[in-house]
């Protein structure tokens, strides 16, 4: 068994032997414009909501989240669907069916390796709670195993909305780090580095489209070069809580928009870019974007400006084009995934920013790699 300590030195490039990969597929919904626009009306009112401190992890939206992979909880075990989210470190699954929904329901008493635990787990959101009580069981997902696992069973999701029952998620297993888990429990992928399971303590996140059999997928222990063109470029993480890292700069066409250097989170839970009203406001000026009611953004789709957003230490560019930000189109119009946050939010770069880049986790050298996303088939969607 290799342990924690020594897995912190690794630093050879993630590339193993294939049987040393373990892959999960994620399946992605598509939205309408009309679903985006009252998803993103609730998102700003949740936004509003932390203004006054009404919310926990005021950095993760869990309503944007489009991608869902699958894992089993318990043995024999019951398949769950879950937001694989490296904005937050808690697992958690539902033991009951709210209202409306159809969901895949862990019953712990099914369970042969199931251990009592039943400390209260609780996170408070801007529409309401998410809450539970915590549990112990095997999580399996990717051929790799967990055992004596502290998750939480969760049996109010009101704090997600009836939006809930129109995803296919059925929790959410965080992929940050321990040091912001509600409760104090280990992270899962704490948890999964301590046992020893990945001989390369990474993951990496893949966002393609499925027309042309490119499927999304989440990868542990090395990367699928399948997935990428080029040179990985390396980012230190500035703290060990969410994958976050230092803004330099943001740009358009050359011209900067932000002042001062910024947190900004890397976020697989959350589909948008988002950023400070003041700085995202100012992009959208020099795109020449329009506001609509709902408080989105749209633009002209011919559009050729460029914003490139500078991160880590170094500065290091990555550059997205008005065709990678948008969601959906009409006739000439395209509908942004950018949206403000309140102030004193980080800035996040969700999957709008990881479709077009391939991003490993390198959680044992506590830095991120981005190289540039092979292409999928997936078009726009023109509604």
């Amino acid at each position: 068994m290799v342990s924690f300590g020594k897995l912190l030195f690794v630093t050879a490039p993630a590339f193993v032997a294939g049987q040393d990969v373990h892959r999960i597929t994620l399946g992605k919904r598509h939205r309408t414009y009309e679903e985006w626009s009252t998803l993103l009306v609730k998102r700003q009112q949740r936004l509003l909501a932390l203004k006054a401190g009404e919310n926990s992890e005021p950095i993760h939206d869990f309503q944007d989240a489009s991608y869902t992979g699958s894992i089993m909880v318990g043995t024999p075990g019951t398949l769950e669907e879950v937001v694989f989210d490296t904005g937050s470190s808690n697992l958690w699954v539902p033991n009951v069916n709210p209202r409306g929904c159809h969901k895949h329901v862990y019953d712990h008493s099914k369970s042969s390796t199931y251990v009592a635990n039943n400390s209260k787990f609780n996170i408070e959101y801007g529409s309401g709670p998410v809450a539970g009580f915590y549990s112990q069981d095997t999580v399996s997902f990717a051929g790799l195993k967990i055992e004596n696992f502290v998750f939480s069973e969760v049996n109010d999701v009101s704090g997600l909305g009836q939006l809930y029952a129109q995803t296919p998620m059925d929790g959410i297993l965080g992929m940050a780090f321990s040091s912001i888990s509600v409760g104090g429990v280990p992270a899962p992928m704490d948890a999964l580095v301590r046992s020893g399971a990945l001989k390369v303590p990474t993951f990496a996140f893949y966002l393609g489209g499925g027309s042309n059999g490119r499927q999304s997928e989440l990868v542990f222990g090395g990367v699928d070069e399948n997935h990428y063109t080029g040179d990985f470029t390396y980012v230190n993480l500035a703290a060990e809580n969410y994958w976050l890292v230092k803004l330099q700069d943001v740009t358009v066409a050359g011209s900067s928009i932000i002042r001062g250097i910024k947190p900004v989170i890397v976020d697989s839970g959350t589909s948008l870019i988002a950023g400070d009203e003041e700085g995202v406001q100012a992009m959208m000026e020099k795109l020449g974007a329009q506001q609509t009611q709902q408080g989105l953004f749209v633009v002209s789709c011919s559009t050729e400006a460029t914003v490139t957003f500078k991160i880590g230490d170094a500065g290091a560019s990555f550059d997205l084009t008005v065709e990678d930000m948008t969601l959906q189109s009409q006739g000439d119009w395209c509908l942004l995934g950018v949206q403000s946050s309140p102030p004193g939010a980080p800035w996040i770069l969700g999957d709008v920013f990881m479709r077009k880049y391939y991003v490993t986790f390198d959680w044992g050298n506590k830095r991120m790699g981005f190289a540039k996303s092979k292409k999928s088939a997936e078009n726009t969607i023109v509604v």
